[in-house]
């Protein structure tokens, strides 16, 4: 199911296309842009492994460092380690790359959870 939910995530972005409109897989995401309270960078993290599926957290696997004002489309949150008073965690693609990172660090425009995004299973 994740699979499904980010690769239509990904076409739909890369398509530019609104989700929801006329012939588009129903499926959430929301553009955002990476930097919120930061200046060198923020992780993307790997939370997802074959065994066993980990919470987001710093402990996940590190995939690498998205520059400040990148953009990022938002496919789906959920809750995992607190930073700064923060529990919310945003699955995100970018052209750098894709996978979980800190909603502090990430610019939505929502104080919270995106009003239509799914939530992360």
């Amino acid at each position: 199911m994740r699979k499904l939910v980010k690769a239509a995530a990904v076409a739909a972005a890369a398509a530019g296309l609104v989700v929801g409109g006329a012939g588009v897989a129903s499926a959430s995401w929301a553009s955002a842009t990476v930097g919120g309270y930061t200046t060198g960078g923020v992780s993307l993290r790997d939370c997802y492994h074959p065994s066993v599926h980990l919470p987001p957290s710093q402990a996940c696997t590190y995939l690498k460092t998205i520059a400040p004002g990148t953009p990022a489309h938002v496919v789906c949150q959920t809750v995992g380690q607190d930073i700064y008073g923060d529990w919310l965690w945003d699955y995100v693609v970018t052209s750098a790359g894709e996978g979980f990172m800190a909603d502090y660090y990430v610019n939505t425009g929502y104080a919270g959870w995106i009003p239509g995004i799914d939530h992360c299973s």
